[in-house]
């Protein structure tokens, strides 16, 4: 008996090593150079081992891949197409978009609702992995939202929690102590979009136990039963998903998106009894689902807002609270991760480069001049050209997020190339190929504003830089996390000397347990000292 089990199980493995490899000569049969894949995880399993962040993967395969406009990858036994060249990308994302509305596999929606939980459901009508014509829906009904003008209204928020920021720096400046950037700038980005998704106070900064600031933070964590679940959804037939949910377990996390539904739901239901507006963001979405949004007629278009319009409008009633749920979880999300880290990484590189920090200083003052007092204003940031270029060239070289990810929605047939890019295919631009490119950046490899400077931009093909995507399926929130990040770091060097710190273990190095976004292993640390 025990010889017929052994054979059982031999034959099950075997048959498991056939399903998860014969796929592995997808890509050279089509005559694509394609990354060696490796049994069971293709050619990710640095990120499945932990053993290296994305962004450096990306890096490395840029450097294997050198003067290749793609490349072939897999994501366990899954082909994928992997885009560096500039004019490819603007075909896919914006030119032949219709082919690439979609940013996860057909199936995956439709899957992860099956397991009857409200976290998934809120999962799945995300931007980030809502599909086709309800993609569509949300995104034309909420795009509005995010104009200048709405911005420039919602500015008092922001200086209210940049207030937090600039008390906790005095006091950090009192004390002569040095402190890891991420942490506390990752308080003012989560006080922000606390302020104006969700119309709560996060208390980041004034309570250690914050519920707002632990389940965020939750979010970002990736443990073994996550990695598990993933490779559950990957099973076919859907078999892993009824074991889900016989098990009573959603794929998302549920405590963490249940307290931040229930907190939404609260907020919506304080405001409709007490008919009080703020004119943030909750408010606005309120009023886009209704079709009341104002035009406030902008005209400050630039052309990754003149390529990301949708010729889409949403039916009368379509969306619903769930959706103003979802949609503030994901700016939760994609807000507070990025925007500090962002952040972190800026404050980093001016203590690291005095002359750039006193560069930007000057041009602080000369806009807002010398009283402390005086608020930074909407209008004052768009004045601060140099500002822009350090945060710009922040987002170049330590970009958050490395990768963009879309998903073929029918066989396309790619221009000036002998082959199909085949229907339900994951298609992923390596945004750091394209950002450590000598042919678009002078010196890549350096941290240098002047990558930025006005002339460098008009001789640069202008989809060579990619930190908030490009097309409809680019970042709907650009303007709001620009505004935020140029108001901390303005506010920051106008009233502190931004000092370096021993404590930062050079040369950097990203945590591959951090997830998508990039955080460094061992954090990045400074000291400020007090101007005035």
């Amino acid at each position: 008996m025990w010889i017929e089990i052994s054979l059982g199980a031999v034959a099950l493995c075997a048959l498991f090593y056939f399903y998860m490899t014969k796929n592995f000569d997808y890509w050279t049969k089509r005559g694509v150079y394609q990354l060696k894949p490796s049994f069971p995880f293709g050619t990710f399993w640095a990120v499945f081992a932990q053993r290296e962040h994305i962004n450096d993967i990306m890096l490395r395969e840029a450097e294997e891949t050198k003067g290749l406009p793609f490349y072939g990858a897999y994501f366990l036994r899954a082909p994928m197409l992997f885009l560096r060249d500039v004019d490819m990308i603007k075909q896919i994302t914006i030119k032949d978009f219709e082919y690439f509305v979609n940013t996860v596999p057909s199936n995956f929606n439709s899957s992860v609702k099956k397991t009857n939980q409200m976290a998934d459901k809120i999962l799945t009508e995300q931007l980030t992995a809502a599909e086709g014509d309800r993609w569509k829906s949300i995104r034309s009904t909420f795009t509005p939202i995010f104009t200048s003008g709405k911005m420039k209204a919602m500015m008092v928020y922001v200086q209210e929690t940049c207030k937090k920021l600039t008390d906790a720096l005095d006091e950090l400046a009192d004390k002569n102590e040095e402190f890891e950037l991420k942490e506390v700038l990752g308080k003012y980005s989560m006080d922000t979009i606390a302020s104006c998704a969700f119309g709560v106070d996060s208390q980041a900064f004034a309570n250690k136990d914050s519920k707002f600031v632990e389940y965020a933070a939750n979010l970002f964590q990736t443990s073994a039963a996550d990695g598990i679940k993933f490779l559950l959804l990957m099973i076919p037939f859907d078999i892993g998903i009824y074991i889900l949910r016989a098990l009573n377990i959603p794929f998302w996390k549920k405590d963490e998106v249940e307290f931040f539904y229930e907190v939404i739901l609260d907020s919506l239901k304080q405001r409709r009894e007490s008919k009080v507006r703020r004119n943030d963001l909750i408010d606005l979405m309120v009023d886009a689902v209704k079709g009341e949004i104002g035009d406030d007629h902008d005209h400050s278009n630039n052309q990754f807002e003149n390529d990301a319009k949708l010729n889409h409008v949403a039916k009368k009633g379509e969306l619903d609270e769930l959706v103003i749920v979802a949609t503030a979880v994901i700016l939760l999300i994609a807000g507070y991760d990025t925007t500090g880290t962002l952040l972190a990484f800026a404050g980093y590189q001016l203590a690291q480069n005095p002359e750039i920090q006193e560069k930007l200083r000057e041009e602080v003052e000369e806009v807002c001049g010398e009283d402390m007092n005086k608020e930074i204003t909407y209008d004052d940031l768009h004045k601060m050209t140099y500002l822009d270029q350090i945060i710009s060239e922040t987002l170049r070289f330590h970009n958050p997020a490395g990768i963009m990810q879309r998903n073929a929605l029918r066989d396309y047939k790619v221009p000036g190339h002998d082959f199909v890019i085949e229907k339900d295919t994951n298609v992923w631009i390596n945004i750091m190929a394209v950002h450590m490119d000598p042919n678009h950046y002078a010196n890549p490899t350096e941290f240098d504003p002047e990558h930025f400077s006005k002339e460098a931009k008009l001789a640069r093909h202008p989809y060579a830089y990619l930190p908030f995507g490009q097309g409809p399926r680019g970042c709907v929130g650009m303007r709001f996390a620009l505004m935020e990040a140029k108001l901390g770091l303005a506010n920051m060097v106008r009233r502190y000397a931004l000092l370096p710190s021993d404590k930062t273990v050079e040369p950097l190095q990203l945590d591959p347990q951090s997830g998508v976004v990039a955080y460094v292993k061992d954090g990045l640390h400074i000291k400020v000292e007090k101007r005035f």
